[in-house]
């Protein structure tokens, strides 16, 4: 039995994403899998019992049946955190571990997903480094690329996980980094001991968010269209120049919500004249007769919010920074860029794995 334990440099790297990839191929190719979340931060329930939400959302692609409690066994509480700050001897390394025997009996492999970043949970005495030794687990480290040499942190983790390290994902790369990444950092990153697994483009559509999702963010009421409330917005534009800019500026953005003020009717008109998922009108400023009649020929789904256009274009980024794979369409999408960028063989060949 091996484990498979995934780890990044940087918060929201996509873990799960890769995760989800890693295990659906490996489903593909014969193998019974299992999989842990080492710390859950996004609690939800699942057969009456509290649950990692990134843990259920797996439980579900992989059709497991292992009890929650071991799939998920640590959700991480302020309690929990004040009683390692004073020193109490919380054992949840030893839980952890106990919970993993579990999940492994009968299986080929249990994938781990671990934490925001490789040294998140040291308080815990739940470091990547610690459960990787404990479990002789091999390593998948990901990072998405976004600092300007961010190949030292991936040098970190040579230096902290060694040898266990099965190969990078860089995730998330933006296209004009491409051809640097390929032709300067890898073969640096290889020549000092570091294969790359692959290379993803950052995905617009796995960073969407539906229209609901955003009103309940955004505390907003969507007054028209919400049959449509499951569609997805993967741009953001804001609309805050004159009508004859932003209708050019609007023809170059499909699939977007246009944020603009409630007041400015003239903005409103130019996005539902394009390709516009949703207007958010800020203010607390609900649009005229016109508008509301125009979106609704349209079926584009209008949002009142309260907020300031400035707070709500900030909300808005933080939502989009943080935003999780929980949608059928985007796990679907996910699992087929997992599919096809990654290379299984220097996977398959460091764990010892044969398709």
């Amino acid at each position: 039995m091996k484990t498979l334990f995934i780890t990044s440099t940087c918060n929201y790297c996509g873990k799960t994403l890769t995760a989800l990839g890693i295990g659906k191929k490996l489903q593909a190719d014969g193998f019974k899998i299992g999989f842990m979340k080492m710390l859950g931060k996004f609690p939800t329930t699942m057969s009456g019992e509290i649950i990692d939400s990134d843990a259920s959302v797996a439980c579900e692609v992989f059709g497991l049946n292992d009890a929650p409690e071991d799939i998920s066994p640590i959700i991480i509480t302020q309690d929990i955190i004040a009683q390692a700050y004073d020193g109490d001897n919380l054992k949840l390394d030893e839980k952890f571990i106990k919970s993993h025997t579990k999940i492994a009996k009968d299986k080929d492999i249990v994938i781990v997903e671990g934490a925001g970043l490789f040294g998140e949970g040291s308080v815990l005495g739940l470091s990547a480094k610690h459960i990787i030794e404990k479990l002789n687990a091999d390593a998948i480290v990901i990072d998405n690329c976004e600092r300007e040499i961010f190949a030292d942190e991936l040098l970190m983790s040579k230096d902290i996980l060694g040898d266990s390290i099965a190969g990078l994902v860089l995730n998330q790369v933006e296209l004009p980094k491409l051809d640097y990444i390929q032709r300067r950092v890898l073969p640096f990153l290889e020549n000092n001991g570091l294969k790359t697994l692959g290379v993803m483009l950052k995905d617009p559509f796995l960073m969407s968010v539906t229209i609901k999702d955003l009103a309940e963010s955004l505390g907003g009421e969507i007054i028209c269209c919400k049959h449509k409330q499951d569609e997805l917005v993967e741009r953001f534009s804001v609309g805050a120049m004159n009508v004859e800019g932003a209708l050019s500026y609007f023809r170059k953005i499909r699939s977007k919500a246009v944020i603009t003020g409630g007041d400015r009717g003239d903005i409103q008109l130019a996005a539902l004249e394009t390709n516009t998922q949703c207007l958010i009108l800020t203010g607390n400023l609900y649009p005229n007769d016109v508008i509301i009649a125009m979106a609704e020929e349209r079926e584009v789904p209008i949002m009142v919010v309260r907020s300031d256009t400035l707070t709500v274009v900030q909300r808005v980024e933080d939502i989009m920074s943080t935003m999780r794979i929980n949608d059928k369409r985007k796990i679907d999408r996910a699992i087929q860029l997992v599919n096809d960028e990654l290379n299984f063989s220097i996977l398959y060949d460091h764990l010892g794995l044969a398709k």
